[in-house]
């Protein structure tokens, strides 16, 4: 038996109840699907605006890179070029010294034979 309260029974304001309920959650979850909706239009709006900002520069950075990498290959062959300046500068120079010191070491001896010479030649 079922409690009436005017015309309208009580299972009656429970579905009522109920059914303002899920009315009220629908709105709610509306809502917090209206608000997600917005963040993920700003989250893609902010991915375009970096994506348009950021290939440019990795285009300019590898730019960079291969320039860089030509400098690189410059510096590279200067430096083997100042590698075979150093060693040909290394060369002559032993070969001067070669070439300076043994006559060179004939003279002070053959200068020091000489005083020597003299020296016993006076004496006597």
């Amino acid at each position: 038996m079922a409690v009436t309260i005017g015309a309208l029974e009580a299972t009656d304001y429970a579905v009522i109840v109920i059914a303002a309920f899920f009315a009220l959650a629908v709105v709610v979850v509306s809502i917090l699907v209206l608000n997600l909706f917005r963040v993920v239009s700003s989250l893609k709006e902010l991915v375009e605006g970096v994506t348009q900002e950021t290939v440019p520069l990795i285009h300019e950075v590898g730019n960079t890179v291969k320039g860089v990498n030509h400098e690189i290959e410059r510096v590279d062959s200067i430096m083997a070029s100042a590698q075979n300046v150093a060693q040909n500068a290394s060369t002559i120079s032993e070969t001067v010294k070669l070439a300076v010191t043994n006559p060179l070491v004939k003279a002070l001896a053959f200068a020091a034979g000489a005083r020597r010479a003299t020296k016993k030649f006076k004496e006597d």
